[in-house]
């Protein structure tokens, strides 16, 4: 039975991966006056991605509200794949306009209280999923290593989670108002990304096994959510954010081996002895081949700053949380909320930048070769000492090889 069960998920995720594999979005190129059908999948500043009913990708830009999943009727003059609009109508549906008119109260309200522009920032990145941060704000984050930090994803989930944990009532009524919540927030707050998305169905999954007394496998919950996101959105299936999540929790789910969700295990070894550097060496063994083969550097600063920041933000995080439920009503809630982003700014300003390496470009091929190769040592290496021995051989090996690769 336990088998078949498996079968039947593997044939799912097949399906899944085999629809998103055939159906790869490309840049569209056309010119002329056009008429574009399609659906928001992006947003940056006024930045809007559209992904067209012929699965093509064009980029205008526009001042009015669009968020991604607004389905756009746009004309406008193209020029390869840049349109200038015209005339843009939007259709939303129920679930669309609910989202829409929470996440824009409730950010409304936030940026009537935040005080200074980096705390508007950092709110509406952790709070509400919007990145706002400037390209050289954005470039710093990445070379200091705190990038994900800024982008909801398992570890903020898992904070929520331990939230509840505390909440005085009966473990069962704490499931259950944990999940109302986490689906609350994720559906009609967040707009739909597929970090957010993976750590959702993770402790959904999680939660509903606590209701119904059933066994919790967070490897069947990280392939469930999988197969649903591919599903729902396959062009997340070409999206480095997208892989670079699944791989983290991969890894964490093969060096664990515990039937608690990866952020779960990741947010203890954070607040632990060895204040995450284990987790960190997990994480950054598997998805550092696909960050080098895109960003072409690495960064110690996960290893250096991670710590800090990560209380720093789950600190936020958590009173933001709290004052999202008050209304911002509460004044001690909100001086709160000021102080830990001025301490963030602060930090994120006087740390020094330069703690990263560059490498030389090399082939897709070899990314996957070593992300297979950490993922093999995390499932037949028994000990997590030699786990651990072994990934920061391979880990040191890569980054000194690419490195110094032009210089032999």
């Amino acid at each position: 039975m336990v088998y078949k069960g498996y079968i039947i998920l593997f044939a799912f995720v097949l399906l899944a991966t085999l629809q998103a594999f055939f159906n790869k979005p490309k840049w569209g190129k056309t010119f002329g006056y056009k008429t574009f059908k399609g659906v928001v999948i992006n947003r940056i500043h006024n930045k809007v991605y559209l992904l067209t009913e012929e699965g093509e990708i064009y980029l205008f830009y526009a001042k009015r509200r669009l968020f991604p999943q607004d389905r756009v009727k746009l004309q406008g003059t193209a020029k390869g794949t840049f349109v200038k609009p015209q005339n843009i109508e939007v259709k939303r549906g129920l679930l669309q306009r609910l989202r829409v008119k929470f996440h824009q109260t409730l950010k409304e309200r936030f940026l009537k209280t935040a005080k200074r522009p980096f705390e508007k920032k950092l709110g509406s990145a952790l709070l509400f999923g919007e990145n706002w941060f400037s390209r050289k704000e954005r470039k710093k984050l990445s070379l200091i290593g705190i990038y994900h930090l800024v982008v909801i994803s398992g570890m903020h989930y898992a904070l929520l989670f331990s939230f509840f944990l505390i909440f005085p009532a009966r473990f069962k009524v704490r499931y259950y108002i944990a999940l109302v919540f986490l689906a609350f927030f994720t559906f009609l707050v967040l707009f739909p990304k597929a970090p957010s998305y993976r750590a959702f169905t993770s402790f959904a999954l999680f939660l509903a096994s606590k209701i119904g007394e059933r066994p919790y496998s967070p490897l069947k919950a990280l392939l469930v959510g999988y197969s649903i996101s591919l599903l729902l959105f396959p062009h997340w299936f070409y999206s480095l954010g997208f892989w670079l999540s699944y791989l983290a929790s991969l890894g964490l789910i093969l060096y664990y081996r515990s039937n608690r969700t990866p952020e779960e295990n990741f947010l203890r070894n954070f607040f632990g002895t060895l204040l995450g550097l284990e987790a960190t060496l997990v994480v950054l063994a598997v998805i550092t081949p696909l960050i080098g083969y895109s960003f072409h550097f690495f960064s110690f600063g996960s290893f250096l700053y991670g710590w800090a920041f990560t209380v720093l933000t789950e600190l936020f995080l958590l009173v933001g949380i709290l004052n999202v439920v008050t209304y911002w009503n509460f004044p001690p809630l909100v001086q709160a909320q000021h102080l830990l982003a001025n301490f963030f700014e602060v930090l994120f300003e006087k740390f020094p930048q330069k703690v990263y390496v560059s490498l030389s470009p090399f082939p897709f091929w070899v990314a996957v070769v070593l992300v297979v190769t950490a993922l093999g040592i995390l499932k037949f290496v028994k000990k997590r000492e030699r786990k651990l021995f072994y990934l920061t051989i391979l880990l040191l090996t890569e980054v000194l090889l690419f490195h110094y690769r032009n210089h032999l």
